[in-house]
This record gives C-alpha cells, sequence and structure tokens, in this order.
C-alpha cells in the first residue's frame, strides 16, 4: 500500500511541476455579481472551523452545507440548533436549526433552516440623510430539504432542495437552489475518502417590491405617476468543491 501511494504521489508532482497546462474556471455572466451571499455562510461551528475543507470526510447534519452526501452516515435520528454572532459588533445574529432522520435501511431524511437577523436599521432618505423616519429590519432565510442514501459500504450521495428568501420593508427576493454530492470511502481500515460537492446551482434572482417604485411629475403634466424601476437579474454563488482525505 505504501508503494502505490509513492507512486500516486510522485505522478502528481511530476504533472504539478513538469507537465505545462492552463486552467480555467468560472462563468463570465456571474463576473461582478456578489447575490445571495448568505448561501456561502457554514452556520454550523464544528465544520465551519474547517472552512470548507472537509468535503470528503464531514458527517452527520452538518453536511447539508458543505456535502449532502455525509448526512447518509446518520445512524438515527440528529437535532441541532445554533445561534451565531457573525462580525461581532455588526448586530447580525445567525439562528439555524437541522433535523435528520433515518428511513429504511440505508435512507436519510433531512430538513435545515437558517436565518440571518440585521438589527433595526434607520431609514434615510434624501429629505432626512441621517435618519428619523422609522427602521427597518432586513431578514434573510435558508430552508433546506434533503435526502442522502448509502448506495453501498463505500458509496454515499445525497440532494438538497433550498428556498431562499430575501426581504426587507417593501423590497423581496426568493429563489431556489440545489446541492448534491457524493462521498467514497475506500482502504483495508476506510481511512481513504474522496467527497465531491455542487452547491447552489439554480435560477438567477430578481429584487421586486414597492421600494423600487417612485413617484414623480411628468414634463408639461400636472399629475404625479409612479414609476418602477427594474432590478436586474443575478446569479447565485455556485460552488464544486473536490476533496480527499485519510
Amino acid at each position: 500500500m505504501k508503494k502505490i501511494y509513492s507512486f500516486l504521489i510522485s505522478i502528481l508532482l511530476l504533472g504539478l511541476f513538469i507537465l505545462p497546462f492552463n486552467l480555467l474556471a468560472g462563468n463570465k455572466d456571474r463576473s461582478g455579481q456578489a447575490g445571495a451571499g448568505e448561501l456561502l455562510i457554514n452556520p454550523w461551528a464544528r465544520s465551519s472551523g474547517w472552512g470548507g475543507v472537509n468535503t470528503a470526510s464531514v458527517r452527520g447534519i452538518e453536511s447539508m452545507f458543505n456535502n449532502v452526501a455525509g448526512t447518509a452516515f446518520t445512524k438515527s435520528t440528529e437535532l441541532v440548533f445554533a445561534n451565531t454572532t457573525w462580525l461581532k459588533g455588526s448586530d447580525i445574529n445567525i439562528m439555524s436549526f437541522g433535523l435528520t432522520q433515518k428511513v429504511g435501511e440505508s435512507g436519510v431524511i433531512g430538513i435545515s433552516i437558517m436565518s440571518m437577523k440585521f438589527g433595526d436599521i434607520d431609514i434615510t432618505t434624501t429629505d432626512l440623510p441621517e435618519g428619523g423616519g422609522g427602521t427597518f429590519s432586513p431578514n434573510y432565510m435558508n430552508i433546506g430539504i434533503s435526502y442522502a442514501k448509502a448506495f453501498s459500504s463505500s458509496i454515499y450521495g445525497g440532494i438538497n432542495v433550498k428556498i431562499i428568501s430575501e426581504v426587507i420593508s417593501d423590497v423581496s427576493a426568493q429563489g431556489v437552489a440545489i446541492d448534491a454530492g457524493i462521498q467514497y470511502v475506500t482502504g483495508e481500515t476506510e481511512n481513504i475518502k474522496f467527497g465531491i460537492s455542487l452547491r447552489n446551482l439554480g435560477p438567477t434572482m430578481r429584487f421586486k417590491g414597492d421600494g423600487l417604485a417612485f413617484r414623480t411629475l411628468l414634463p408639461g403634466q400636472d399629475n404625479e405617476f409612479t414609476l418602477e424601476q427594474r432590478s436586474a437579474d443575478f446569479e447565485l454563488p455556485s460552488q464544486l468543491n473536490i476533496g480527499a482525505g485519510l
């Protein structure tokens, strides 16, 4: 087994340092966009400390963020609550709830809810640039429903469907995203792990609401008209993660 490891490492180093190659990634349609950034925030304490590098080895309910295939390792029932202060001093709180339940011999269903509260923010206008016209409170919420299964003693896979909601007092945006993942375990003591996860794949989102409209006078008219501004579509922050571990 040690000879195989040495051979694989030698091939990898040969490809990295000797063979010239170019890598291209990304989508030009997503350039300059940063929509639905809350989808990239891990609300779970244990797995967030890994920074997303545990794609191949994450297990249990926290797998619904990194690699949903890991929920297939749930033995019975898992229930998690979490309350996190995001960016200390900013008054942004993240409240999370997760539940996974084993069904049948090899299936696991799960549900997760993540809610971000930003506190009360002063409403400012051109007439009141310092505020004083009341407050508003933005709210982000992601709801995920997942299913994972152990296809064999070595191969595990899962899918997670997420509903995305971003709301303030008079503008909102809703969307849907899908996560999918696979984990492969091998080795004499099942100590070699591989994982692939595709996250936040879905259609574009757009903000809508009365907050994008305003009353104005048209030249030569005495009556006010309501003009509605159109918000541009924005892409979701899709990611493809590939990992390995021993």
